[in-house]
């Protein structure tokens, strides 16, 4: 990224700053200048780091992306009407990475469930020092930092001790785009206490075509026993621009699971990092990557196995057409005391054109000798014997062809575990596999 693209965001973090430092306490204060501090320090990444070998991030210096207040239009609305997922759960609506109350729902929260903005618990001076920043430092990256340094609005999502949500959480951000060259970044924080349970969607679409820039960060913490099902979509805009981090702590005996449909952006990036804090955990990590055109779908996840007796399964798949490139680089890192450690992991690639790419880079670091793990990665094309089955019985090479494409992502698709959402994402793949050329926008 460019010096004048960095200095571009650094003035905007220190205008914010400014503007916000009456009445904010100190350690949010302190939280924003070292975001400023940090992103300073290690200016925004280049294509030599090893993390971001094949991920050039300087398209989005190319543009002075800037936060943009929310303003009704036609077609909001109607956004959030055909994505909101059916039932009574509760909610929470971003336009532009900023809270809309009115196009929200959050009446009849069952007891033991908190969910608001981010930006009102702020106000309401609730104490979140100790879980804002507690998995995702602005030393992580520059998007952390970044994050960190314009940190005011996102949703906060607590579940008590032993509560069980019967209703999924949803968080839903709409992108503009359009004239609007908006930044939003939101920061969601999830808490959930000893043996709760909870499905959280977050879902980025694009509310109209066009650019923006999403820099989002979601911190969540696990207690012993709970159980948390992270569900995201990312849907934006082929000409925007998405990169995502979600940070996860697993308690003692916890259970996460990861879902991730990558669809949008014209450069999107997804990180995951999740960390065993106690023993006996479990966690599964599942995306699909679907890219044509031009498009840059970046996959990076880092799974830290601590702690003896935990185990973790991994398994993502890309689609990838017309000059599309897809990367894929996970870790998984087995330190000296994690023995009786059980970690699978699976990249999987399937390549429609001559012109799409595919960057797999599975990785085992193990430090302990009591484990049982294993990671493989496969580029391919489609197969040519299945092929010939199905049109020696009579179906055209487009249909064959269509038919293998969606088999192959139904394994990550079909593992959804919301009808709801799952129709989504069937709608949304329609779309853009095989079959669909014609409807392409």
């Amino acid at each position: 990224m460019t010096e004048a693209g960095l200095q571009h965001y650094l003035d905007l973090a220190e205008r914010f700053q400014a503007e916000r430092a009456a009445g904010a306490p100190a350690w949010l204060r302190a939280f924003r200048q070292e975001g400023i501090a940090q992103l300073a320090r290690q200016g925004f990444p280049t294509t030599k780091l090893e993390d971001w070998k094949y991920t050039n991030v300087a398209p989005i210096s190319g543009q002075a992306f800037s936060p943009v207040r929310t303003v009704h239009e036609a077609g909001v609305e109607a956004a959030v009407a055909r994505l909101a997922l059916p039932g009574t759960g509760p909610m929470l609506v971003f336009v532009d990475g900023w809270y809309v109350r009115e196009l929200s729902r959050l009446e009849g929260l069952p007891e033991g469930l908190t969910v608001r903005s981010l930006r009102e618990a702020l106000q309401d001076g609730e104490p979140l020092e100790t879980l804002v920043g507690s998995r995702a430092r602005a030393e992580a990256s520059a998007f952390t930092a970044l994050n960190a340094a314009l940190l005011e609005e996102g949703a906060v999502v607590k579940v008590a001790p032993g509560t069980v949500c019967s209703e999924p959480v949803q968080l839903l951000f709409l992108a503009r785009g359009d004239k609007h060259v908006a930044l939003s970044s939101p920061r969601v924080v999830v808490q959930a206490g000893d043996n709760s349970e909870l499905m959280l969607v977050e879902s980025y679409v694009g509310a109209a075509p066009g650019v923006s820039f999403t820099n989002a960060v979601t911190e969540v913490v696990l207690g012993a026993g709970a159980r948390l099902t992270h569900l995201k979509l990312q849907a934006e805009s082929e000409a925007a621009f998405h990169i995502g981090g979600l940070h996860v702590e697993l308690g003692r005996d916890s259970r996460f699971a990861s879902h991730l449909i990558s669809l949008g952006g014209a450069l999107a990036r997804n990180e995951v990092h999740s960390a065993f804090g106690a023993e006996g955990g479990e966690c599964t990590l599942q995306g699909l990557y679907v890219g044509h055109g031009t498009q840059h779908l970046d996959n990076w996840t880092n799974l830290d196995h601590a702690h003896p007796r935990c185990s973790s399964r991994e398994l993502y798949k890309g689609v990838l057409d017309d000059k599309a490139r897809g990367t894929f680089h996970g870790k998984v890192l087995v330190r000296p005391d994690a023995q009786q450690t059980d970690a699978r992991q699976a990249n999987r690639n399937l390549l429609l054109s001559e012109a799409a790419m595919a960057d797999a880079r599975p990785q085992l670091e193990i430090l302990a000798d009591d484990v049982k793990c294993a990671h493989g990665a496969t580029v391919g094309r489609l197969d040519e014997q299945a092929l010939f089955y199905l049109r020696s019985r009579g179906i055209s090479r487009a249909e064959a062809e269509s038919l293998l494409t969606h088999a192959f992502a139904t394994e990550v698709v079909g593992a959804v575990p919301l009808a709801s959402l799952r129709d989504q994402v069937e709608e949304l793949l329609a779309r853009k596999l095989p079959g669909a050329k014609e409807g392409r926008a």
